[in-house]
C-alpha cells in the first residue's frame, strides 16, 4: 500500500507543476529597503437602489487608504519603518441624487487634493527588535486633503464633468489612521508570515512573500492537449482577480478559494468543470455560452440589423443568462454575480453603439430607445467605478470593449454637432487622440486613450504620432495599459518607412531583395496566422489586381509572408509558403499581428499599412507613384561635374532654395495642424461649457418648481430661453463683442435674482466701446457664477460689482462680492478649471497671456469678500 501510494505520488509530481515550498518571512527576516503595502479601509452603508451590502470586495461606498511601510534603518537592536501615502480611494453614495461622491489620488489632473503628500513621510516608528516593541513614533504633518467629484450614475458624461460644481472637501488624519496599526505591526506577526494588524487594516502586497491564502488545480492549460499539463499552485492575493494560468486558461479567483478541475470531463468531452470553494464564477465564465451566445452569427452578420432585432436578442439572452444565475449558479459569489451582470449591461450598449453606427436607418435608431441614456444597459453603469468589476479575458472584456466603442461614437456625435469641422474629413490621428482626453476621467480616460493610440498605431506610421504617444506614457499611471503600447510601439519600430527589412529581425532569405535603385518594389503581406485566411489572402489578390489595373504590375512584386490553409492551396499556387522555422521566427518578432508591408526592392521599407488596403488601395499607389519620381542617385555624379561651373553654381543654389522653402512650407503646415489642434480643443472645452451653464440654470427652475414659485420658474424659462440662444448663437465664434457679452452676463445674472434676492451693478468705462471690442465668449461668466455660488448663496443674499475699464491697452475685469472670501471660493469647480485651461490655449494660439488675480478683500479692505481680476490685452 505505501509502494502504490508512493509511486502516486511521484507520478503526480512528474505530471504537474510541484506547489513552491512556503517559507515564513519573520521580523528578524527583514532587511533594509524591504517594504509592506498596508491597505486601511473604511466601509460607507450602502443607500444607493440595486446595490447591496453583502458584497464584500465592492467598489462602492468605501474608502480605502494605502500605506508603504519601508525599512530604512536596521541595527542589532532596533529597526526603523518609514510610512508613506501611496494611494487613496474615496466612493460614497450622495443620500439624494442618483450618483457617487468620488476620489482617486491616482488620476492627480482630475481631482483637487494635496499632492505633495503623495509618497511623503508622515510616519517614522522605531521599534526594538527584541520585544518587538515601538518605541519612538515620530509625525510629521499628517493631514492630507481634498475634494470628491459627484459623479452621475450612467454614460452620457463619462467624465468628471458632469455635475463638475458639486464637490464635497474632505480630509483624513493619517497618522490617526494609521498609528495603531504601525505600532503593533511587529507584535501582531503570525508565525505563518502574515502580519496581523488592527480591524479594518490588513497587509495586501511585500516586497517578499506572503503566506499562500488561495489554492487550485487546474489540468490541460497548454495548447498541447495531447499530454496531461497539471498545475497546482497555491498564492497569495489580497482582492479578487483574473488568474492566468500556463496558456489556455484565466481563472477567477477570490482569497479563501479552493479549487480543482474535474480532470477527466475534460479529457473526454473538453468541457471545463470546477469544485470546491470559487468553482461557480469559474463555471460560469466557461460555460457563458451555454446561456448566452455572444456569437449569435444572425446579429454578427454583415446584413443590417434592425432594433427590433436587438432588443428580442436582448431578451432572449437576458432571460437565460437569469434562469442560468437563478437555477444552475445560485451560490456564486456575489462580487462575481456584480461582475457578470456589469458585463451584461456593458456588453448590450456597446452592441447598440456599434450596430447604431454601421445602421443606415439612423431614424429607426433613434426613435427606438435603445439609444436612450436613461436605458438600463447605459444608465446603471458607470465607467469610472465598474473598471473594479471588468474582466479582462477576450471575450469577457465588455467593459473595454464599451468604452472602446463608446469613445469611437462620441467623436462621430462631437465632429456631426460642430459646424466648424467638415463633417466629410476624417480627423487627423492628433485629433481622435486629443478628443479623447476631453471625454473621460481617471482610469476610463487611459483605458480609452491607449486603445485608440494603438488603433492609431496600427494605421500610421510611428513618427506621425510620436508626441501622443510620449504624452501617453509620460501621463498614465497605470503600467498595465501602459505596457501594451509600449510593446506594440517596439514591436512595430523597425518596420518604420527608411529602415530596412533585413534589419528587423525576420528570415528574408526567399523574398530575393536586390541592391540598387531600378525602381522595383515588393508589397509584402505578412501573416503570423497559422494559415493565411480567406479575407487577408482575399486583400492581397485585390490589391495584385489593382496594380495591373493602374499599370504597375511590372515594377511591383506581391509576396505573401505567411503559411497556406488547405482550402486556399490552389488559388496561392504563384506564391511559395514560409518555412515553419519562419513562422516562428515571425511570432517571436511581430506576435499575432499582420500587416502589409510596401519597400523598395532593395528592402527599403516605405510604408505599412494594417487592414485598411483592403478597402482602398490608393495610399500605397501614390507611394508608388511618388517614389518613382524621386531623384536617382546617380544625379549626384551629374553634379560633381557642375560644382565648379555657373550652372552647378546655380543648380545648387536653386536645390538649396527649394529645400529651403519646403521646410519652411513644411513648418507652416506643421504649425497650421497644432493651432488646429488646439482649437479643437478649445471646441471641445466650450462644448463641455454650454451643457453645464445649462445644468445650472435648469436646476435653478427645477429649485423655483420644488418651491411651488411656479410664476417665478415661468419669468425664469422666458429669459432662460434668451440666455440659450445667445449663448448658442455665439458658441461657434472663437470671438464675440463685448457687448453680446455683457448682455449675456445681465441675463445671467437676472435670472440668479430670481433664485436669490442679491444685488449688484455692472459699470462699463466710458472709455470702452463695447461694439468695438471683441473677447473670448464664456470668458467672464464662470467667475461671475463662483461669486454667486460661494459669496451669494451660503447666506442667500449680498452684492456683486462687475467693473469693465480701459487701462494701457488691457481690458480689465473686475468682479467683486461680499462672501466669505477666498477659503471657500477658490474651490476648483469646473467652470473655473475649464477657462484655466482656455486661457492656456489661448496663450499658445495667439500669443496673448490673459492675466488673472484673485484675493480676499480683508487683505486691503477692512469688509469680507472675494476680488477677482482679469487682464485681457487688446
Amino acid at each position: 500500500m505505501k509502494t502504490t501510494t508512493l509511486l502516486l505520488l511521484l507520478l503526480f509530481l512528474v505530471n504537474s507543476s510541484s506547489a513552491e515550498t512556503f517559507i515564513p518571512y519573520t521580523p528578524d527576516s527583514l532587511k533594509k529597503s524591504d517594504w509592506m503595502e498596508i491597505e486601511s479601509v473604511h466601509y460607507y452603508p450602502y443607500v444607493a437602489p440595486g446595490i447591496e451590502e453583502k458584497v464584500p470586495w465592492r467598489a462602492e461606498n468605501i474608502r480605502r487608504v494605502i500605506f508603504r511601510a519601508t525599512v530604512t534603518d536596521l541595527n542589532e537592536h532596533t529597526l526603523t519603518l518609514d510610512f508613506t501615502l501611496k494611494n487613496l480611494y474615496d466612493c460614497r453614495n450622495d443620500t439624494e441624487k442618483p450618483g457617487f461622491y468620488y476620489f482617486d489620488s491616482r488620476y492627480q489632473q482630475d481631482f483637487t487634493f494635496d499632492h505633495e503628500m503623495i509618497g511623503k513621510r508622515f510616519l517614522r516608528v522605531t521599534y526594538d527588535r527584541k520585544s518587538r516593541k515601538a518605541h519612538t513614533l515620530d509625525r510629521q504633518e499628517t493631514i492630507f486633503s481634498y475634494s470628491k467629484n459627484y459623479v452621475p450614475f450612467g454614460v452620457r458624461q463619462a467624465g468628471l464633468s458632469a455635475y463638475p460644481e458639486t464637490t464635497v472637501p474632505d480630509s483624513l488624519l493619517l497618522d490617526k489612521l494609521l498609528a495603531p496599526a504601525a505600532q503593533n505591526l511587529l507584535i501582531g506577526w503570525q508565525e505563518d508570515g502574515m502580519p496581523l494588524l488592527t480591524q479594518n487594516t490588513r497587509v495586501i502586497d511585500a516586497s517578499f512573500s506572503l503566506p499562500p491564502n488561495t489554492e487550485f488545480t487546474c489540468s490541460y492549460v497548454y495548447f498541447d492537449l495531447s499530454k496531461d499539463s497539471t498545475v497546482h499552485k497555491k498564492i497569495f492575493i489580497a482582492y479578487p482577480t483574473e488568474y492566468k494560468v500556463g496558456e489556455r486558461m484565466t481563472l477567477l479567483l477570490t482569497p479563501g478559494d479552493s479549487i480543482t478541475q474535474d480532470k477527466e470531463l475534460f479529457a473526454t468531452t473538453h468541457k471545463r468543470h470546477y469544485q470546491g470553494r470559487g468553482s461557480e464564477q469559474n463555471n460560469v465564465q466557461y460555460n457563458i455560452r451555454r446561456f448566452a451566445d455572444i456569437y449569435d452569427p444572425d446579429m454578427h452578420s454583415l446584413a443590417p440589423i434592425t432594433p427590433d432585432q436587438v432588443k428580442k436578442a436582448f431578451q432572449t439572452r437576458d432571460s437565460l443568462f437569469q434562469i442560468a444565475l437563478e437555477e444552475d449558479f445560485k451560490h456564486l459569489d456575489p462580487y462575481w454575480r456584480k461582475v457578470f451582470e456589469r458585463s451584461e449591461r456593458y456588453f448590450e450598449g456597446m452592441f447598440v453603439l456599434e450596430f447604431y453606427m454601421r445602421a443606415t436607418d439612423k431614424q429607426a435608431w433613434q426613435e427606438s430607445g435603445l439609444l436612450d441614456w436613461q436605458a438600463p444597459h447605459f444608465a446603471s453603469v458607470n465607467p469610472l467605478i465598474d473598471f473594479a468589476y471588468s474582466l479582462q479575458k477576450t471575450g469577457a472584456a465588455t467593459y473595454y470593449y464599451f468604452l472602446y466603442a463608446y469613445s469611437i461614437y462620441k467623436r462621430q456625435e462631437f465632429k456631426s454637432d460642430n459646424l466648424c469641422l467638415n463633417k466629410q474629413r476624417k480627423l487627423s490621428p492628433q485629433e481622435e487622440y486629443s478628443l479623447n482626453k476631453q471625454l473621460f476621467s481617471g482610469f476610463p480616460k487611459y483605458m480609452a486613450t491607449g486603445s485608440t493610440l494603438q488603433q492609431l498605431m496600427h494605421n500610421n506610421m510611428l513618427s506621425g504620432i510620436e508626441e501622443d504617444y510620449n504624452d501617453f506614457i509620460r501621463s498614465c499611471p497605470d503600467t498595465t495599459l501602459t505596457n501594451p503600447v509600449k510593446r506594440t510601439y517596439d514591436k512595430l519600430l523597425p518596420f518604420e518607412a527608411g529602415k530596412n527589412i533585413r534589419e528587423t529581425g525576420l528570415i528574408t532569405d526567399n523574398l530575393q531583395l536586390k541592391k540598387g535603385s531600378d525602381r522595383k518594389y515588393v508589397l509584402l503581406h505578412l501573416s503570423s496566422d497559422n494559415g493565411l485566411s480567406p479575407s487577408n489572402l482575399q486583400n492581397a489578390l485585390d490589391l495584385q489586381k489593382q496594380l495591373k489595373e493602374e499599370g504597375l504590375s511590372s515594377v511591383v512584386r506581391l509576396e505573401l509572408y505567411s503559411r497556406f490553409r488547405p482550402d486556399n492551396a490552389k488559388r496561392v499556387k504563384p506564391y511559395k509558403a514560409i518555412s515553419e522555422e519562419q513562422l516562428k521566427n515571425l511570432k517571436a518578432v511581430l506576435g499575432n499581428i499582420s500587416f502589409t508591408l510596401l519597400m523598395r526592392e532593395d528592402g527599403t521599407i516605405l510604408h505599412r499599412q494594417f487592414t485598411n488596403w483592403r478597402f482602398d488601395p490608393k495610399p500605397a499607389l501614390e507611394i508608388i507613384q511618388n517614389d518613382l519620381k524621386r531623384e536617382d542617385e546617380s544625379f549626384n555624379d551629374f553634379l560633381k561635374g557642375f560644382k565648379e561651373g555657373v550652372l552647378g553654381t546655380l543648380l545648387i543654389a536653386a536645390i538649396i532654395g527649394i529645400a529651403y522653402y519646403s521646410r519652411v512650407k513644411g513648418k507652416q503646415k506643421k504649425e497650421r495642424n497644432r493651432r488646429r489642434i488646439r482649437e479643437l480643443e478649445l471646441r471641445a472645452i466650450r462644448s463641455q461649457m454650454n451643457p453645464h451653464f445649462i445644468f445650472n440654470a435648469l436646476s435653478s427652475i427645477q429649485n423655483l418648481i420644488n418651491r411651488s414659485a411656479n410664476q417665478e420658474a415661468n419669468e425664469y424659462l422666458i429669459d432662460f430661453s434668451r440666455l440659450l440662444r445667445k449663448v448658442l448663437a455665439t458658441s461657434e465664434k472663437k470671438l464675440v463683442s463685448l457687448s453680446d457679452e455683457i448682455e449675456q452676463l445681465q441675463l445671467y445674472l437676472k435670472l440668479e435674482q430670481l433664485r436669490f434676492p442679491f444685488s449688484y451693478s455692472l459699470a462699463v468705462g466710458k472709455n470702452i466701446e463695447p461694439d468695438a471690442i471683441e473677447i473670448p465668449g464664456m470668458l467672464i461668466q464662470p467667475f461671475i457664477e463662483n461669486a454667486v455660488k460661494h459669496g451669494i448663496a451660503p447666506r442667500g443674499t449680498g452684492e456683486i460689482i462687475i467693473r469693465l475699464s480701459l487701462q494701457d491697452q488691457l481690458l480689465v475685469i473686475d468682479i467683486i462680492d461680499d462672501g466669505p472670501g477666498m477659503e471657500t471660493e477658490t474651490e476648483d469647480g469646473f467652470g473655473i478649471r475649464a477657462i484655466s485651461n482656455e486661457f492656456e490655449i489661448l496663450k499658445d494660439l495667439y500669443n496673448t497671456e490673459i492675466g488673472i488675480t484673485i484675493e480676499n478683500r480683508q487683505e486691503k479692505e477692512s469688509v469680507s469678500g472675494c476680488h477677482v481680476r482679469l487682464s485681457i490685452p487688446l
